[in-house]
């Protein structure tokens, strides 16, 4: 099959044509500012790395939570193996099932870019908290109960001028 380069007259080869012109509309489609969407200037791979990106933060997030819930729920937090062991089930059952709700959202409200960033801030602070918990319970009291008696204690002392 030869295309041929040269154009005569009115005539356009087939290798002229451009794949994608500046009028092909998406139907229904708009662009991230409210216009409709034109194929030549829309989408792309220029948001592929924020997808990708946050995509694979949250794996290794997930990953990194699932292995060590049941010990931080029957460890930290004194539960039994057993109630730990379903509230890793129905976590990972809730991740599992939160994209399809955060799908339909984001589709029909927010737009898949503020979804992604709303989920991810969502799932990072609760991490944080996870961890800061975590560090809290692990640290020796700085401020015991016995501290702050003697703490109080003093105070009374030097209001009632018994130590200078």
């Amino acid at each position: 099959m030869s295309i041929s380069t040269v154009a005569t007259g009115d005539e356009i080869s087939e290798a002229e044509i451009p794949l994608l012109n500046d009028e092909d509309v998406v139907a229904g489609s708009l662009d991230f500012k409210g216009r409709p969407a034109v194929r030549a200037k829309s989408g792309s791979w220029k948001s592929s790395p924020f997808i990708i990106g946050a995509g694979v933060a949250e794996r290794i997030s997930y990953h990194g939570i699932s292995s060590n819930l049941v010990s931080y729920l029957s460890g930290s937090l004194g539960q039994p193996t057993a109630t730990a062991a379903a509230e890793l089930n129905a976590w990972s059952g809730t991740s599992s099932l939160l994209p399809i709700l955060g799908g339909f959202v984001a589709d029909s409200f927010t737009g898949r870019f503020r979804m992604i960033t709303v989920s991810g801030v969502l799932y990072i602070s609760v991490s944080f908290q996870i961890n800061l918990h975590k560090l809290l319970n692990t640290l020796p009291h700085a401020i015991s109960r016995s501290t702050l008696f003697h703490t109080d204690r003093l105070v009374r002392m030097i209001e009632l001028d018994i130590i200078e």
